[in-house]
């Protein structure tokens, strides 16, 4: 039996096999799950809340123009690829991006789902 529901639903999200990021609708991060930072190559320590989305992701301007577009038009998108450059290294990454409302209907951020697809990309 799962005495701590909030606990659980943090070790999904640590869990996911893809990449995670959650941001409010005023840019602060709000949430990096592991597997974004390892898709990213950025240190935890780097992951850390409480940045604006633009800062904390300054080395991947594609990712940024995908949180800012979501956060300005309000428009999700289902399937979609952007090209990232890392240590010189191009990364194809394939994305979704979800509006996070609450109860309510107020819109309280945004989160973008990311995969590395390179490999799959190259065959």
């Amino acid at each position: 039996m799962i005495k701590n529901v909030q606990e659980y639903y943090q070790c999904i999200l640590d869990n996911l096999t893809g990449g995670l990021i959650s941001v409010d609708m005023k840019g602060k991060v709000v949430y990096v799950n592991p597997m974004a930072g390892k898709i990213l190559h950025m240190e935890p320590e780097s992951c850390c809340h409480d940045k604006s989305y633009s800062e904390m992701f300054d080395a991947f301007p594609a990712l940024k123009e995908v949180i800012r577009e979501t956060i300005e038009s309000k428009k999700c998108v289902r399937r979609a690829e952007i090209s990232i450059l890392h240590a010189n290294t191009p990364l194809i990454i394939g994305y979704s991006t979800m509006l996070v409302k609450h109860t309510e209907g107020a819109e309280l951020g945004v989160t973008v789902v990311f995969q590395d697809i390179s490999f799959v990309a190259r065959k």
